[in-house]
C-alpha cells in the first residue's frame, strides 16, 4: 500500500478559479447546514455529503466511511456514482488501509487507487482520502475517485473538498447530537429546539 499525505504530493493543472471553487463550496455548506436545521437524519445527510463532494470534486464517485463498535474497522456506509454498489458495505480494516491511514492519522491522502487492495474492486484513478475531523474527533473519512488515468487532484480542488470536510464534519457532530437529545416520541415531548451553529475551525493548507 502506498499514498503520499498533503500536500506533499506533486500535482497535476491548476482547476478553475479559487473563486468559483469558493462560491460551489458556500453553496454546499449552506445546503448541509439547512439540511441539519431542518433535522435531516444523518444517513440522508452523508449522502448529500458525498453528492456535493462528487460534485465539487468532478468526479465519478465519493464514499463516505464511518467507525463501527468495535474501534478497529471502518464501513463504507454512502457511495454515490459509478461503481457505488461495488463498495457500499463493504468492512474495512483501520490498519490495513488507506481509510484507516487517513482516519487514525487526521490528515488527508492522495493516491492511486490501485495501490490499495482493500478498495480493489474500484477503477485504478486518482484517490483523495479527507478525515471529518472536529478537531477533537475524526468522525469518518471522505473520498472521492477520479477517472483511470487522470491527473492528481489539483491544490485548488484539495485546498476546497479540505475546507468542506472539515465544516462537514462539525455539521455531523451537530447532527448526531441532535439525535441523542431528541424526544423518543416528538409529539409527546414537544418541539425539538435547535442549537445555534458554531463557526466552522477550518484548516489552511
Amino acid at each position: 500500500m502506498t499514498g503520499d499525505e498533503l500536500p506533499s504530493i506533486g500535482w497535476g493543472p491548476p482547476a478553475v478559479t479559487r473563486a468559483a471553487d469558493d462560491h460551489a463550496r458556500f453553496g454546499a455548506s449552506i445546503d448541509l447546514m439547512t439540511a441539519v436545521l431542518n433535522g435531516t437524519r444523518l444517513p440522508e445527510l452523508l449522502t448529500l455529503l458525498a453528492t456535493h463532494a462528487r460534485t465539487m470534486a468532478r468526479v465519478p464517485l465519493a464514499f463516505i466511511a464511518m467507525p463501527v463498535e468495535d474501534g478497529n474497522t471502518l464501513r463504507i456506509e454512502i457511495a454515490v456514482g459509478a461503481d457505488g454498489d461495488r463498495i457500499r458495505g463493504l468492512m474495512v480494516r483501520r490498519g490495513r488501509s488507506m481509510l484507516g491511514r487517513a482516519f487514525s492519522s487526521r490528515r488527508a491522502l492522495s493516491a492511486r487507487i490501485a495501490a490499495d487492495q482493500t478498495l480493489s474492486a474500484l477503477p485504478a484513478g486518482p484517490i483523495l482520502i479527507l478525515p471529518l475531523d472536529t478537531g477533537e474527533d475524526t468522525r469518518g473519512v471522505l473520498a472521492v475517485l477520479g477517472h483511470p488515468g487522470a491527473q492528481p487532484f489539483s491544490p485548488a480542488t484539495a485546498r476546497q473538498l479540505l475546507l468542506f470536510a472539515d465544516m462537514a464534519a462539525r455539521l455531523i457532530e451537530l447532527a448526531e447530537g441532535h439525535r441523542a437529545t431528541a424526544p423518543a416520541d416528538p409529539a409527546a415531548g414537544g418541539a425539538h429546539i435547535v442549537r445555534p451553529l458554531r463557526p466552522p475551525r477550518f484548516t489552511q493548507m
